[in-house]
């Protein structure tokens, strides 16, 4: 299901580029192809005297070689393909930095992995530790950032269940701890 979703999304010409990389050009091509659908619909439904029928084929015959052409495009890519979830932490450091968890050795453990928790060599395994450790010393706020960041990035499909366990208990933590205060 979820390749049929990229395939239909591929549809649209310049939308892949622009949410995979942020590609000016590719955001500068899907505005236009949303414009000439806009046009098609407005003129099909709204003002149908607005272009004659031959002339209405012809925009929405566009419409469609250009949205296939940007399949294949697309497929040409490589851009169709799931994106690669890499692992940015090596094993080792991982199963160090949980070892030093479990011993309450959070400031070792936090600058074991926090190369791999930044925008460069995101780890998401690296990045759902660090939340729990910046939970664990009080940190809510940091906790709660670098899981969004995480759930926002393709590394965090496999962790959605961690990822919003973690932000609840940060959550109601960051809540008891500003109503004790009080």
């Amino acid at each position: 299901m979820v390749v049929s979703f990229r395939i239909l999304f591929s549809m649209w010409p310049g939308a892949l580029g622009a949410w995979r990389h942020g590609d000016i050009r590719s955001v500068l091509i899907a505005i236009s192809f949303g414009l000439l659908l806009s046009i098609g619909w407005t003129a099909t439904t709204i003002w149908p005297l607005w272009l004659s029928p031959w002339r209405l084929g012809l925009l929405w015959s566009i419409a469609v070689i250009v949205a296939g052409l940007s399949v294949v495009h697309n497929a040409a890519r490589g851009l169709l393909r799931a994106p690669t979830l890499r692992s940015g932490c090596p094993d080792a450091a991982l199963v160090e930095a949980q070892s030093l968890y479990l011993q309450a050795s959070y400031f070792e453990a936090e600058q074991l992995i926090a190369p791999y928790c930044r925008p460069g060599g995101f780890d998401a395994e690296a990045a759902i530790l660090m939340a729990s450790i910046f939970r664990r010393t009080g940190r809510y706020s940091q906790a709660l950032s670098i899981l969004d960041e995480l759930s926002l990035r393709d590394c965090g499909l496999l962790w959605v269940e961690e990822i919003e366990w973690e932000k609840k208990l940060s959550r109601q933590q960051k809540v008891r701890s500003q109503t004790e205060g009080v």
